[in-house]
């Protein structure tokens, strides 16, 4: 099966496609406007793989939360490749896929993902690692960045994210271990081994029932029909 992963809810310009067991990728942090790079980079990612968007069978598509512009520019392209080879499209919460990567490269069962919202607020969703699945501890809200997390029984929690760092300078709580930035960001590759599961298990939606919902805390939903 083939697939074109995107994620452009951050400072990256991320983009993957799943050729069979092959993977091909590209993350570039801190690139030019996702405008001017995201379709020239599915374009080089598509020539290095060898393959053409209509063998595609789904697009998996990062939904943030994040960047509101970003996010949009990620949705809009998504729907329109999907439009023009007739695929659907597998959508998968970018913070699940920064904590899928952090808690297998560091052996964790738990995680909570801080992600940078602005305007003195975060987003955070806790999550934890069940076999080869990721499971959603609790839904993805967002806070001031003030409000302490509590931990379970004062265990140490373990944070990701963006906003991991600026969160812990403001409560230097010793039960707060932060990861290194290596993990911070959404990676499009990640998309991939979630977005998969998603579409062998019919969760996959046409493009037209993508739109993008401009409250805070959520980024993308699907239209009710």
């Amino acid at each position: 099966m083939n697939f074109l992963a995107l994620d452009t809810s951050s400072v990256a310009c991320s983009v993957a496609i799943s050729k069979g067991d092959e993977i091909f990728s590209s993350h570039k942090v801190n690139a030019e406007s996702h405008s001017l790079t995201l379709i020239p980079t599915i374009q080089e990612t598509l020539k290095i793989a060898k393959i053409k968007l209509n063998e595609l069978d789904a697009i998996i598509l990062g939904i943030g939360p994040g960047s509101f512009v970003g996010t949009r520019i990620g949705a809009a392209v998504a729907q329109g490749i999907a439009f023009g080879v007739d695929t659907e499209i597998v959508t998968v919460s970018s913070m699940e896929t920064v904590a899928l990567e952090a808690m297998i490269k560091n052996n964790l069962d738990k995680i909570t993902v801080v992600q940078d919202a602005r305007m003195d607020e975060v987003y955070i969703g806790k999550y934890a690692l069940k076999g080869d699945n990721i499971e959603n501890l609790s839904p993805i809200k967002i806070y001031p960045i003030e409000q302490e997390i509590i931990s379970e029984n004062n265990n140490e929690i373990t944070i990701v994210g963006n906003g991991s760092k600026i969160y812990s300078n403001h409560h230097k709580n010793k039960s707060i271990k932060v990861l290194d930035d290596n993990y911070s960001l959404p990676k499009a590759c990640n998309l991939i081994a979630v977005g998969k599961k998603l579409f062998l298990n019919g969760k996959s939606i046409n493009p037209d029932q993508l739109i993008i919902d401009y409250i805070r805390n959520e980024v993308a939903s699907i239209k009710k029909k």
